[in-house]
């Protein structure tokens, strides 16, 4: 299929050097808004709604790393560029680290924020015989658009967060408006499903032992210190990063996971640092 030009956008000069951003599972390409605004003076940014996610929800695929680093590297040809810089957050720190390892590109530094360092199989409450279970997605047959305002006004504490339009456009940017006023999530759970399966069986131990490239992970904690809770996260981290140690890690503390909508500034200038430097 050809490259659905909504798929996409970019924000920059095309001169400045170039930073493709890679969303998570069921997400989209405006939950960089926060990000961009503050780094489109410095890059040219190219952010991606992934295969069969937001408008780009009707692209045929399989849904394997494979198809979605193809994806990528058709996107690179169809913009004429080549993408110097990548950052993927959660299930898309997995897709941009077998970006960078495929020799079709020339990265030159990754960016993992909170995904991609800590295999599922190792969440303790999860196994083979309950993760599907475990990581499907919410059931919204039934439920009107408008709900998910209201979810969002109840559970979310976004009010007093400057960034609050930008994260409230994130969310409903999930949700296919044409479908109103029905509540239907572009990513169908079909195929919600096959990324998870994928997901679940994404190795970071060895995946990321063949990086050679500098990598900075962005490892995010709610509470403010680094405890029991976070344990079996930390012990992931600490044996990739002595095994590769072109892999930086760094914990961002009272952030929820989605850290590009929580706490954008933090996390451009650690961007911008490990960039530039």
């Amino acid at each position: 299929m050809e490259i659905i030009n909504d798929s996409y956008f970019t924000s920059g000069e095309p001169e400045k050097p170039s930073l493709v951003l890679i969303h998570g599972l069921a997400s989209n390409k405006f939950t960089w808004n926060a990000i961009i605004e503050i780094l489109k003076n410095d890059y040219y940014l190219i952010a991606v709604d992934l295969p069969g996610h937001g408008s780009n929800s009707t692209y045929k695929t399989d849904f394997s790393y494979s198809s979605m680093v193809d994806y990528l590297f058709k996107l690179q040809n169809h913009l004429d560029i080549s993408f110097q810089y990548i950052a993927g957050h959660s299930y898309g720190a997995s897709v941009a680290t077998m970006t960078a390892l495929d020799e079709r590109f020339e990265i030159k530094k990754l960016a993992l924020l909170d995904g991609g360092i800590v295999p599922l199989k190792s969440v303790p409450e999860m196994n083979d015989d309950n993760y599907m279970i475990k990581l499907a997605p919410p059931d919204f047959t039934g439920r009107k658009f408008e709900s998910i305002s209201e979810f969002i006004d109840k559970n979310l504490s976004i009010k007093s967060n400057p960034y609050s339009k930008q994260i409230r456009h994130a969310i409903l940017s999930n949700f296919d408006h044409s479908k109103k006023p029905k509540l239907v999530p572009f990513l169908e759970r079909r195929n919600h499903l096959k990324i998870v399966d994928y997901l679940w069986n994404y190795n970071p131990r060895f995946n990321l032992s063949k990086i050679k490239i500098s990598t900075l992970a962005l490892m995010a904690c709610k509470f403010d210190t680094i405890d029991e809770r976070s344990s079996h996260r930390c012990q992931f981290a600490s044996v990739i990063s002595d095994e590769n140690h072109l892999i930086n890690i760094t914990w961002i503390l009272n952030t929820p996971h989605d850290l590009q909508l929580y706490a954008p500034k933090l996390v451009s200038r650690k961007l911008i640092s490990h960039f530039q430097s």
